[in-house]
């Protein structure tokens, strides 16, 4: 929130990349456990004491790492932001200093929590496979079957994060196609892990078969930010909106409209 607030995401990503060396090996040589697994300081723990304070320069390498590896972790819908609107020349060396030493941790980071992840689901199954970069979801109730592959990209979090269409059996196309947009776009725009974009998705898809009906703004049944259910009804179509929505349309359109019948929102 402060980063977004103050503006300072970029200040901080510009400071980092002068302070993080163009090779990140770990020690004063370069150590490799093998020809595939280079330690480096995304690798490897930074350990600092408040007592060593005349080592402390030696070590700010590393600790710019170890901010940018937190970084791209807990932010990556504004990282992602930040870098597709940087210029072609920072975009590239962004691009393949991530891909070289961070992107392979971060995915293998993500794949580990979701195969050891506790979280059980009514009715939906998620199973990883490290080596692709996939995570499979399989959702199904009576008789319908609902199969999700989602893909991480060789520059993960830097590239989006593909939803790929598996089984589908009792799902009318453009239901189905609303449904893959919802995850797609949540794990694009939110920081949130992919355990927790599946539950947001399984809630959607629950509420569904309830009868809940979508927002017709954000065109899911829970709000991504607040979880909240579309309550705000146009007393002319009578569709329901999240309000926050609502309000997000009022604001950008200067009209107190509602959005699909036009006519007057009381």
């Amino acid at each position: 929130m402060h980063l977004r607030k103050t503006k300072s995401l970029n200040k901080l990503l510009y400071h980092l990349f002068r302070l993080m060396p163009e090779n990140p090996t770990y020690g004063e040589t370069a150590i490799e456990v093998s020809n595939k697994d280079p330690r480096t300081f995304f690798t490897e723990e930074l350990q600092l004491s408040i007592r060593e304070t005349a080592t402390l320069p030696y070590h700010i390498p590393h600790l710019a790492c170890s901010v940018y590896h937190m970084t791209l972790k807990d932010l990556p819908a504004m990282v992602r932001l930040w870098w597709n609107s940087s210029e072609k020349r920072v975009f590239n060396i962004v691009d393949r200093f991530t891909s070289k030493y961070v992107s392979n941790v971060l995915s293998f980071q993500e794949i580990s929590s979701v195969q050891t992840s506790t979280q059980l689901f009514n009715g939906m199954t998620v199973k990883a496979r490290a080596t692709t970069r996939e995570v499979m979801a399989t959702y199904t109730i009576e008789d319908i079957v609902i199969e999700l592959i989602i893909q991480l990209p060789s520059n993960y979090p830097l590239g989006s994060i593909t939803v790929e269409s598996g089984k589908r059996i009792g799902v009318a196309v453009q239901q189905w196609r609303n449904w893959m947009l919802q995850l797609s776009t949540y794990l694009t725009h939110q920081n949130g892990s992919i355990m927790e974009g599946l539950a947001l998705w399984k809630n959607n898809v629950d509420k569904r078969f309830e009868g809940v009906e979508d927002c017709m703004i954000c065109f899911s049944v829970i709000h991504g930010f607040n979880y909240s259910l579309p309550k705000k009804a146009c007393r002319t179509c009578k569709k329901k909106f999240h309000s926050a929505c609502l309000y997000k349309w009022f604001t950008s359109s200067n009209k107190s409209t509602c959005p699909l019948c036009r006519e007057t929102f009381f």
